[in-house]
């Protein structure tokens, strides 16, 4: 921060705290119990001083993997399922026509891309919660 440390913060700036602590959470770095205690800190502090302590050994700039790459991967797979079929169906175009056997192609590609969207979106969002030795 280039604010001096006893510079009063206000409510939107707790709001950016506590969403790039969420990131970092998301990434992996903190745990449940640690982002919990980490979001009570930014929530009662009052100086840009009092959320930088809330950051404490995490990284200052979120390195490439804010980039969402669930996000790029879900269009890749758009990407991929159309390229394929439009080769098959330029194949068969420019062939002759006849029977349109693309068909085939398109439906085994449609239900290989559904089972894969459904097996992405049954994952949970979160991490499981660890659980302590009993």
């Amino acid at each position: 921060m280039a604010e001096s440390p006893d510079t009063l913060v206000a409510d939107a700036d707790r709001g950016r705290a506590a969403d790039a602590l969420r990131t970092h959470f998301d990434s992996g770095r903190l745990t449940l119990d640690e982002f919990e205690e980490r979001l009570a800190e930014v929530n009662k502090a009052r100086t840009a001083g009092d959320l930088e302590c809330a950051f404490r050994q995490l990284p200052r700039r979120e390195p490439p993997v804010s980039l969402r790459p669930r996000d790029i991967r879900w269009g890749s797979m758009v990407a991929q399922y159309a390229l394929v079929n439009a080769i098959c169906i330029l194949v068969w175009a420019f062939s002759g026509g006849g029977d349109f056997w693309p068909k085939w192609v398109l439906l085994f590609t449609l239900v290989a891309y559904l089972r894969r969207a459904g097996r992405h979106s049954r994952r949970r969002r979160f991490p499981p919660i660890e659980r302590g030795d009993r």
